[in-house]
């Protein structure tokens, strides 16, 4: 384990991990904007960690799965920094805010049940959908508003992903990390 942590993309993602009590110690401190600017870095060490490790042929069962737990972590830490410093994005969407972080939470949970693990399936519509969050979440904590545009998009973006990803624990008998989305499984299920 401690040769897979010396790898560069592993030593991003777990740059990304520290940062979450970092930013965590902010919210505390009630500094939205550091925790926006920590979570555009977090965007940053989350882009270059998949991109380097391909890059370097460093691609590891244990690095997919150490992304998404930082992934899984900082997403919901996100949600209550949103709701500690602009609790009007939730007050003005309530309905779709509910609908989003429940087909997360469910996607988790189903994941954890069937699988016996948290299924963060680095889909392409997640991967999308990730940028979308990183830049909503970032804009929202630094500027003394929120984007309504950059709400729907990413709101849009984070369904489709959550949907497609119970979707594909729902018909699936095992995932991995790597299954690109729905149609590329049912065409692989299709020509096989």
């Amino acid at each position: 384990m401690r040769n897979l942590l010396k790898t560069i993309p592993n030593q991003l993602t777990a740059a990304r991990l520290v940062l979450i009590p970092v930013m965590w110690a902010l919210a505390w401190l009630k500094l939205p904007i550091y925790i926006g600017i920590g979570t555009f870095v977090s965007f940053i060490t989350d882009v270059l960690d998949g991109r380097i490790a391909r890059r370097l042929n460093q691609v590891s069962e244990f690095g997919s799965q150490f992304d998404s737990l930082a992934d899984n972590l900082l997403l919901p830490s996100a949600l209550v920094w949103l709701w500690l410093f602009r609790p009007e994005i939730y007050l003005d969407h309530i309905l779709v805010c509910w609908i989003a972080i429940t087909l997360y939470f469910s996607s988790l949970l189903l994941g954890a049940v069937k699988f016996k693990r948290f299924a963060n399936l680095h889909l392409y519509s997640s991967k999308a959908a990730s940028v979308a969050m990183y830049l909503f979440v970032s804009h929202a904590l630094i500027a003394d508003h929120y984007s309504p545009v950059l709400f729907y998009i990413a709101t849009a973006m984070f369904l489709v992903s959550s949907i497609e990803g119970l979707l594909l624990q729902l018909v699936c008998s095992q995932v991995n990390e790597h299954m690109g989305s729905l149609l590329l499984v049912l065409q692989r299920r299709n020509s096989g």
